[in-house]
């Protein structure tokens, strides 16, 4: 009788989880044939696409850090905090130019192409725009008086 008790027990152990799966009153007219619930995992790309196409570059007397920025190609968001004493500005221009050999109108670098820029930032504060930027090419000044000239510029390559 033990064993037949023992092979009761077994039974019905081994029944219950059948029996939990087979709920009777939910149809939802699959016939009880629901698909299995998905997976709750969760899934990560290795490629951020916010980090390919954000890019900070700081801003001192009278630098870029970094001097010679990367980025992808596309809308890049540009961070431009100014851990500098006095007001900075980040311009960025389409050229195949060095970043020191700019050509000039007059006594001032040629602005005219110019894909757009961080206008007067503060020190201690922190500005950002988005560009459109093709892959190429491309240099970082500040051309408020004297800062060119006293080296603030840099270059950027878009891939």
């Amino acid at each position: 009788m033990r064993i037949e008790s023992l092979l009761i027990a077994a039974i019905v152990i081994l029944a219950v989880p059948v029996a939990a799966g087979c709920g009777g009153g939910d149809d939802n007219g699959d016939g009880g044939q629901a698909a299995a619930p998905a997976p709750t995992t969760t899934q990560t790309t290795t490629q951020p696409p916010a980090a390919s196409r954000a890019l900070t570059v700081r801003m001192t007397e009278f630098a870029f850090d970094p001097k010679d920025a990367i980025a992808k190609g596309g809308r890049v968001t540009i961070t431009a905090p100014n851990d500098g004493g006095v007001v900075h500005e980040l311009m960025v221009l389409k050229t195949d130019e060095d970043p020191a050999k700019l050509p000039k109108k007059g006594d001032k670098v040629d602005e005219s192409t110019s894909v757009g820029e961080i206008h007067d930032v503060e020190p201690g504060s922190t500005k950002k725009a988005t560009f459109q930027l093709a892959p190429g090419k491309y240099a970082m000044v500040c051309l408020l008086p004297g800062h060119y000239e006293g080296g603030m510029y840099g270059s950027l390559t878009v891939e």
